[in-house]
């Protein structure tokens, strides 16, 4: 009879062992006394039952239970179980985190500097750390079109890097760098042109003003030369148009030499007599030379 009461009592034990541990891992713990708060979430990211509840790293509960607020199945309600002995002041957040690289969550209670603190069954504010990969999400898609322009920027470098293309490229530095060596030569004279024409610009500046009425000057006085010489001009040809209208005048009236010739008969008349005369004379030498020369063939004689 003693034996079979050992065996019943080791099973009794057993039994509550093994109901104490499977609370345990739950989360429950019969000889630590908590208190019960709700939040209520979108979304829980994962959060498990029995997942700790942490302030400021330290554990000071665990997830209690969760599930869906309504049918609608919008919304999930989450119990903590706190110790008892943490007093949670009120507008307290309780937001779920990763707590590893694993994937494994949790939640982290931050405490408000209210003064009042909550019952047993009040609710906390609830909020969700944005993951790693939520945080990375946007930039994705700019992360594979910067890897695609990357890839082009690579086939572009391999093209460009030929060898017909290399010595192209090693021709043009070496033109460039001969073209440097010139521009550096002749940086004395560059400084020297550029300070010149600096002068020149400063002294054109400076003297703008007595520039200007120069020109002004000069204008005029062109401006005058020109009206004087047309002037001029002017009356010179009105002379000559007078002079040439009184010489025409005095040659049709037969005033003068030429109006004589134009008018008179007896100049012609004389003119063609003298002609014919002289016709005469031409003929009578050509027939008669000998007596108009007298020639000896042999000279005159000595004495």
């Amino acid at each position: 009879m003693k034996k079979e009461i050992r065996i019943g009592f080791i099973l009794v034990l057993t039994l509550a062992a093994l109901i104490w541990g499977l609370n345990f891992l739950k989360g429950k713990n019969f000889f630590s006394r908590t208190k019960s708060y709700v939040v209520i979430y979108d979304d829980v990211s994962g959060l498990l039952k029995s997942d700790g509840v942490y302030v400021k790293g330290y554990k000071v509960g665990n997830v209690q239970s969760l599930s869906f607020t309504d049918s609608t199945l919008r919304k999930l309600t989450v119990v903590l179980a706190i110790k008892n002995n943490i007093l949670v002041p009120k507008n307290t957040i309780a937001q779920i985190y990763s707590l590893d690289l694993i994937g494994n969550k949790a939640v982290q209670l931050y405490f408000s500097n209210e003064k009042k603190y909550l019952a047993e069954g009040d609710s906390l504010q609830g909020d969700i750390e944005i993951s790693v990969a939520k945080q990375i999400a946007p930039y994705k898609l700019q992360a594979y079109n910067l890897l695609k322009d990357l890839d082009s920027l690579s086939e572009a470098v391999l093209r460009v890097f030929n060898p017909v293309t290399s010595n192209s490229l090693k021709e043009i530095i070496k033109n460039l760098h001969t073209a440097t060596s010139v521009i550096v030569n002749s940086s004395d004279n560059i400084n020297s042109t550029f300070e010149n024409i600096e002068t020149v610009t400063r002294n054109l500046r400076e003297n703008n003003k007595r520039i200007s009425e120069i020109l002004k000057n000069l204008k005029t006085a062109s401006d005058t030369l020109s009206q004087v010489k047309l002037l001029t001009s002017i009356n010179k040809l009105n002379q000559t148009l007078d002079e040439t209208h009184y010489i025409v005048s005095s040659i049709k009236n037969g005033s003068g030499t030429l109006g004589k010739l134009l008018k008179s008969d007896t100049l012609y008349n004389n003119l063609n007599k003298t002609s014919v005369d002289l016709d005469s004379l031409i003929n009578d030498l050509k027939g008669h030379p000998d007596k108009y020369i007298r020639f000896s063939v042999f000279g005159s004689k000595k004495k």
